[in-house]
C-alpha cells in the first residue's frame, strides 16, 4: 500500500470536485494560532477532518455562487418573491 505522499496523482478535471473520500494527500498549512487553537477546542473529529470538510462546503458554496451567477447573467436578478419560494420549498 502507498503511503499518501507516495500516491500518484489521479487525472481529474476541473469540473469533477473534490477528490473521493479516502483519498488524501499530505500538504502544510499556515494557520492563524488562535484559529486553530479555538478549532482544536471545538473540533469534534481530527483536525483534518475539520479543515477537509471546511475546504469542501467552500468548494460547494463557490460552485453555487457560480451557478447563481450564470442564472441571472441569462434570466435576470433572482427577485425575493422568487428566492422567498425556493427557501420555502427546501424547507418544506
Amino acid at each position: 500500500m502507498l503511503r499518501s505522499a507516495e500516491r500518484k496523482p489521479g487525472r481529474r478535471t476541473k469540473a469533477a470536485g473534490p477528490a473521493p473520500r479516502g483519498r488524501a494527500k499530505k500538504v502544510s498549512l499556515t494557520v492563524d494560532e488562535g484559529v486553530l487553537r479555538a478549532m482544536e477546542k471545538e473540533a469534534k473529529r481530527s483536525l483534518s477532518a475539520e479543515v477537509t470538510e471546511a475546504l469542501a462546503r467552500e468548494l460547494r458554496r463557490r460552485r453555487l455562487q457560480g451557478l447563481v451567477a450564470e442564472y441571472e447573467q441569462e434570466k435576470g436578478a433572482i427577485s425575493a418573491k422568487e428566492l422567498a419560494a425556493i427557501q420555502a420549498e427546501w424547507l418544506a
